[in-house]
Parts: structure tokens; sequence; C-alpha cells
């Protein structure tokens, strides 16, 4: 049976048939958020959501074009919905932290590490605009560079620091 023969039946009220569509895509779900979430309980909540959310609006899904992308799009939204859900509000008087290996601290508190680690400018300007408050996207604009170029210093500084940390050891 098609995906486009299951969406019919269950816009026509036969929800029943709802579980092909489940069974087929679970795992392709599942994987996705597995990749980005690691506590078990939270990928199958996320899981189940977007299965949820998918039948709640599947009177509005065009069975003429494909599932995979559809359910993908719900995946990023619902991984968008945790992350902020979990984001941290800071008060003024507390430091600033990002991510879970609180890249920001170890630069902040390794300053003797970070003057022997080579920095050309532009990984300069982007520690100095991480350590005022600036996202990854602020960055991007400010120094007009691509999103993922931002992305890909940071991870490049990551490494160099573990890799300093390493050979202080």
């Amino acid at each position: 049976m098609t995906d486009k023969e299951i969406i019919l039946k269950i816009k026509s009220g036969e929800i029943d048939y709802y579980k092909y569509i489940v069974n087929r895509y679970y795992s392709f779900v599942y994987q996705l958020i597995k990749r980005k979430v690691f506590n078990i309980d939270d990928i199958d909540d996320l899981t189940q959501n977007v299965f949820i959310g998918f039948y709640k609006n599947i009177n509005k899904f065009n069975q003429l074009k494909p599932v995979k992308p559809y359910l993908y799009q719900i995946v990023l939204n619902e991984l968008k919905m945790y992350y902020r859900r979990y984001k941290k509000t800071l008060s003024l008087n507390e430091n600033i932290k990002v991510g879970d290996d609180d890249f920001l601290e170890k630069i902040i508190n390794q300053e003797s590490l970070l003057e022997k680690i080579f920095l050309n400018e532009k990984e300069k300007r982007i520690i100095d605009l991480l350590l005022t408050g600036y996202r990854y996207q602020e960055i991007g604009q400010k120094l007009k560079i691509p999103l993922n170029t931002v992305k890909s210093i940071i991870r490049r500084l990551r490494l160099k620091i573990k890799r300093m940390k390493n050979e202080k050891q």
C-alpha cells in the first residue's frame, strides 16, 4: 500500500491506517532525533510528538507529496522547540555558558592557554563577539561570513583548546 493510499484512507476517517505510517517511518524519525538528543526518554517523547503533529495536520497534508520530507520538517521543528525549552535564561550577574562543554567558560578561565594558541584575526574577533554575548548567527552577520563558517571556526577553536589541554597534561 502506498503512502498516498494510506493518507487518503486516513483522511476519509479510517484512522487505523495511521499505524502503517508510524511503522514505515518510525525508525527514520527516531534515528534523526537520536543524533541530536541523548536522553532516551526525550528521544521517545520527541518521536511521539512528531507523529502526533503529523496526525493532527494530516488533513492539510497534500497526499501527492512524499511523507518523509514532511516528517523531516516536523522533526526539525520539534528539535527547535526542545532546545528552546531547555535554554537557560541568565540574570545579569551570572556567567554566560554556551553549549554542553561550556566553551566560553573554558576560554575565560584559561587565558594563559589561549595565549599559547595561535589565533588569526578572524578567530580573535569571533572569540571577542562570543564573550560579549553574540550568538553564532549574529556573529556571522556582523562579520559578513556564513553561519556554517562561524560554526567551523568555533569547532576548530574547541579542538585547539582540547589539544593544548591534552599536551599540557
